[in-house]
């Protein structure tokens, strides 16, 4: 049991690391789009202002949101036996979109992109990515059923 939490402790951390890197180049290509520059270490700052700025809220966010995924998925995949070795990167990427779906549909009341970095397809998928990722931390680190 403490492994399984350590292991989700680790792969949400690093989900929300990577979503916070991902929103971080999404906002940074949007900028140079229009002809802003930034310098790497700005970069870099941008990044760590923003994993600081995201962690609280869409960070909280997501660690409720893959507990239940990896929950859900832990049931799952006695069930749909073939799918099993991708159960917790699908249940990943899924928590994250239902997460970021949510706080558009729901909290925000829809349509006005409130999360920057996930705006457009390629916003979204890397968003989702990172729950994927997270996922197959999960996979890797959690006790053998």
């Amino acid at each position: 049991m403490a492994r399984n939490i350590i292991a989700y402790v680790i792969s949400a951390a690093i989900t929300v690391f990577l979503a916070a890197a991902f929103y971080t180049q999404q906002v940074l290509a949007r900028q140079a789009d229009i002809g802003v520059e930034y310098s790497t270490s700005q970069s870099v700052s941008t990044f760590i202002q923003n994993l600081g700025g995201l962690a609280p809220t869409y960070g909280l966010i997501l660690f409720i949101a893959l507990a239940i995924g990896f929950l859900a998925a832990t049931f799952l995949k006695r069930i749909l036996t073939p799918l099993a070795k991708v159960a917790y990167p699908v249940a990943g990427g899924a928590a994250v979109f239902t997460a970021l779906w949510l706080i558009e549909n729901v909290v925000a009341g829809g349509g006005v992109g409130v999360m920057g970095g996930a705006r457009g397809t390629i916003g979204l998928a890397m968003q989702v990515f990172s729950g994927v990722c997270g996922g197959f931390v999960y996979s890797l680190l959690r006790s053998p059923s």
